[in-house]
């Protein structure tokens, strides 16, 4: 046998290195041949009951999701379709979250150190349902499970949004793992939200693009949908996803919008972006009708109201306000000093506060029918719910109003609306040289009317410039009077009340003048027949109670104090007929030795009364006599005639 050779100790380790090596090597060939034909392989196969298993674990409610599948590369394709997100027991639908389609790339070395970078995002056919249950439940919060710190209570992403009145004061989501989208687009999709009263608001998604160049660049944000059915338009210009990701900075951008012939433009900032929250910045909006506006909100215009509107606008949380605002409406300039909206929570009313003024406010371009040519038919419902909402608290100011046909100015109205009442804290204005001051309230009645009751103070009324606006002939006395009365009716409208009113009213008067002809031919006395006296004498005092009803009434007692003697005379009158009869009289011992005291009785309509003598009947001195009717006065009232030197002399 030919003898074996036998190789030295170093020549066998070698060859045993060797031949590990090549095991070694074959091996990590076949692993790395095994990995990338199965991560190749991913590509077929469909990941979605394994994924959809895994959400319904985690979310606590079922997920399923018809197919899933990974493309690798060096931007992983990750495309999904038929995924389904259950809503809660009592919802509305079955389904929460329905998504037709959804496909991203997202870039493979992002996925080893963020922030993630992604691609071509693009989705179709998503509808979100977003609402409460009746019992006031939440669809939108999810049972977290097999997550980390899932099983401790976490806290909410926002704290309670009560008493946020500010966006420094909103607390936003974590931004700082927020990925890059460079491009999105979205399609055929829409969010729906429903109250727990059943009430909807659909937000249609025609279409939704986003674009950047990378996370530095800014970033170009696009909607084409509606709203409630409402086209709207969206072109939103934001910094870059480097500036998102700080979350504690104010986030900028600048949104412009057209919905039909409605533009409006935001310029400011967030602190919450994502959930649009903590805004600030400049707003503007036009509309030459309105229209589009009250859609949105789900209401009917029975004309055009052309608007025009700039102001600092905030929202945080359910906060919502509007400052150092103007602009105009249907012509009518105006101020916003504050504009507040703090939205209810769990069924309660929203809040209003505002203050707003008025160059000039015609009334009669919004409350009369569009084209109507006759302001006299102006009228304003008085609408008081018993349930409110929202409540108001109101200042209002205007230096010239048009109503019907009246014109005031100096203008100031205090209200509130609470459930069942409208209350006037105070209203004031000024008319034809007079000043009224007013305050009282509004509640609601039966068969949708209400319930108008108020004091009312008038200073300063000229009787000349009162008496031809009211269309009567030239009256004998001169001067101004004073007012203080007590209204209530129970009407449909603010016209009706006018008209209906019952009142109760104090005339006072402290410096005039009456025609010398009143007293002598008052008194009767002889000396008229010789010669008609000139001039005037003055009033030191005038006192008179009023009432009406419908129109309708008296003034009984009414005296008036002169140097030359004191007359004693009472009214009827019917302002809807235009209507009145006086007679009055002088007081025997206030007069002249020559003077016959025969009472003198003017009648007739306002514009041309019949003059001559009365019938000095037992009924008639007894009515000029009722100075019992003081005693009647509601107390304000009477307070007021207490003050008047004529008040003893009636009372006596």
């Amino acid at each position: 046998m030919p003898e074996q050779l036998e190789l030295p100790p170093s020549q066998q380790k070698r060859n045993l290195r060797f031949w590990l090596l090549c095991a070694g090597g074959g091996l990590c060939v076949v692993t790395v041949a095994s990995a990338v034909a199965g991560w190749m392989a991913v590509s077929h196969v469909n990941l979605g009951p394994f994924v959809g298993r895994r959400a319904t674990a985690m979310l606590g409610r079922p997920v399923s999701v018809e197919a899933l599948s990974v493309t690798p590369g060096r931007w992983v394709k990750v495309a999904l379709s038929g995924v389904k997100v259950a809503n809660i027991p009592g919802g509305s639908q079955p389904d929460m979250v329905q998504a037709g389609k959804l496909e991203a790339e997202v870039k493979l070395s992002s996925l080893l150190h963020g922030p993630m970078v992604v691609r071509h995002v693009a989705g179709e056919g998503i509808h979100v349902l977003v609402e409460r249950t009746p019992d006031k439940q939440p669809n939108w919060r999810f049972q977290m499970h097999g997550l980390p710190g899932a099983h401790e209570a976490a806290p909410p992403a926002h704290p309670p949004t009560s008493g946020i009145t500010s966006p420094s004061q909103v607390v936003p989501d974590d931004r700082s793992a927020y990925p890059t989208a460079l491009d999105v687009v979205f399609r055929n999709s829409d969010v729906t939200y429903r109250t727990a009263h059943g009430s909807s608001f659909r937000t249609t998604l025609n279409s939704v693009n986003l674009q950047t160049e990378n996370a530095t660049t800014p970033v170009k944000f696009a909607v084409d949908g509606a709203y409630n059915g409402q086209p709207v338009q969206l072109t939103v210009n934001m910094q870059s996803f480097d500036s998102l990701r700080h979350t504690h900075t104010p986030y900028g951008m600048v949104v412009q919008g057209q919905s039909g012939d409605l533009k409006f433009t935001f310029d400011g900032t967030a602190t919450d972006p994502v959930n649009a929250d903590g805004l600030s910045g400049k707003i503007t909006a036009d509309t030459p009708t309105s229209r589009p506006l009250m859609t949105i909100a789900g209401m009917a215009l029975p004309q055009d109201i052309p608007l025009h509107m700039e102001g600092q606008f905030t929202h945080a949380g359910n906060f919502w306000s509007l400052t150092q605002g103007k602009g105009m409406v249907k012509n009518n300039a105006q101020s916003i000093t504050l504009a507040e909206l703090d939205e209810g929570t769990r069924g309660q009313p929203d809040r209003v506060k505002a203050d707003i003024a008025f160059d000039h406010l015609n009334l009669n371009d919004f409350l009369g029918k569009e084209g109507a040519s006759n302001p006299a038919s102006t009228d304003m419902v008085l609408d008081v719910s018993q349930n409110p909402d929202p409540l108001i608290d109101a200042h209002l100011s205007a230096k010239g109003i048009t109503y019907n046909i009246y014109h005031f100015s100096d203008a100031s109205l205090t209200a509130a609306v609470t459930p069942g009442v409208m209350a006037v804290k105070n209203l004031s204005l000024a008319y034809l040289g007079a000043t009224m001051t007013a305050s009282g309230q509004i509640a609601a009645a039966d068969q949708g009317k209400a319930h108008v009751q108020g004091s009312v103070a008038l200073t300063k009324v000229d009787i000349d410039r009162f008496r031809r606006a009211l269309g009567f002939q030239a009256v004998p006395l001169q001067g101004q009077v004073d007012v203080q009365m007590t209204a209530s009716a129970t009407q449909h409208t603010v016209n009706a009340v006018v008209q209906q009113a019952d009142i109760a009213a104090a005339v006072a008067m402290t410096n005039g003048a009456l025609d010398r002809k009143i007293i002598r031919a008052a008194s009767a006395d002889l000396r008229m027949l010789f010669h008609t006296p000139q001039g005037t004498t003055p009033v030191s005092c005038l006192l008179g109670v009023v009432s009406s009803h419908g129109g309708v009434g008296q003034a009984v007692p009414l005296r008036i104090k002169t140097a030359e003697g004191t007359l004693s005379a009472n009214a009827r009158f019917d302002l809807n007929r235009r209507w009145f009869d006086l007679t009055f009289g002088s007081q025997g011992k206030t007069t002249g030795r020559f003077a016959l005291d025969i009472p003198v009785q003017v009648s007739g309509s306002f514009s041309n009364p019949h003059i001559g003598l009365a019938r000095w009947s037992a009924d008639g001195r007894a009515m000029l006599a009722q100075s019992e009717r003081l005693n009647a006065l509601p107390a304000g009232v009477k307070q007021f005639a207490q003050r008047n030197a004529c008040y003893r002399a009636i009372a006596q």
